[in-house]
């Protein structure tokens, strides 16, 4: 790895550079992540004062690092990175060229990849702006999503699959009005709910919007459909008993 890139890395912990010399292992996640191009884009969103204090690795995924970051004001903000280099956006092109809003997309990977944190940010606003519990955007620049962090001092909540709620029954039944609205108020559809993408506040809150779509996608009755099959999946399996997801799909659509 090049000095300056490693100098590059040590400046975006710039108030505590000895804690990358410490954690070895989100000194390696960073290096990982951190290209040039990436690097850049942090620093302007932190000249844009959307982040100032960039903290380790919160969780790590296929497509996307999420990091904890901090504002001016000691707010802390979860920091979503998708890597260019290993990204698979091949499979990112086949789910948002479904999307009406992104019909004119190009097929080459950083505008593909661009392009999917864009819509990812706008998901999350109408899905904020119509009331459904998300986490609240705060800004994008390519292949970085800045937006509130659900958890307390640094440290997330749970996940739904880590930690069954408590009164699934009241649970279900937040998680599919939460549907309900982001189908008739936001008109989305997440597209990926699972127990994974749920975490307990202890109030449900859904995450992960990179695979929602607009209703007018043609395939959104099928995928309105797997979200009501996983939610029913999910909540059978802790032994509630609960209507099929086709009573639910008509329930939702008003049929």
């Amino acid at each position: 790895m090049p000095a300056d890139f490693e100098a590059l890395l040590r400046k975006l912990e710039r108030r505590r550079p000895e804690r990358l010399e410490r954690d070895s292992e989100t000194y390696k996640i960073m290096a990982s992540v951190f290209d040039s191009s990436t690097l850049l884009t942090l620093y302007h969103m932190i000249n844009q004062r959307i982040f100032d204090i960039f903290y380790g690795a919160v969780s790590t995924g296929k497509e996307a690092n999420i990091f904890c970051a901090l504002d001016k004001q000691g707010n802390y903000i979860a920091t979503k990175i998708y890597r260019i280099a290993t990204t698979n956006f091949k499979n990112m092109y086949r789910y948002i060229a479904g999307d009406p809003r992104f019909r004119r997309i190009q097929r080459e990977r950083r505008h593909i990849i661009y392009a999917w944190v864009s819509r990812e940010f706008k998901n999350l606003q109408r899905a904020h702006e119509a009331g459904v519990a998300v986490p609240k955007p705060i800004g994008f620049e390519k292949n970085v999503l800045a937006m509130e962090f659900v958890g307390e001092g640094g440290v997330p909540y749970p996940l739904m699959k880590d930690v069954p709620p408590k009164e699934p029954r009241q649970v279900f039944e937040r998680l599919f009005e939460a549907i309900k609205t982001l189908y008739h108020k936001a008109e989305l559809i997440h597209a990926d709910f699972s127990e994974y993408n749920v975490m307990l506040t202890p109030e449900p809150v859904l995450i992960d919007f990179s695979m929602a779509t607009d209703i007018a996608n043609p395939m959104s009755d099928e995928l309105l459909m797997r979200d009501l099959s996983q939610l029913v999946r999910y909540f059978r399996k802790l032994g509630l008993k609960t209507p099929e997801p086709a009573q639910l799909f008509s329930e939702l659509k008003g049929e």
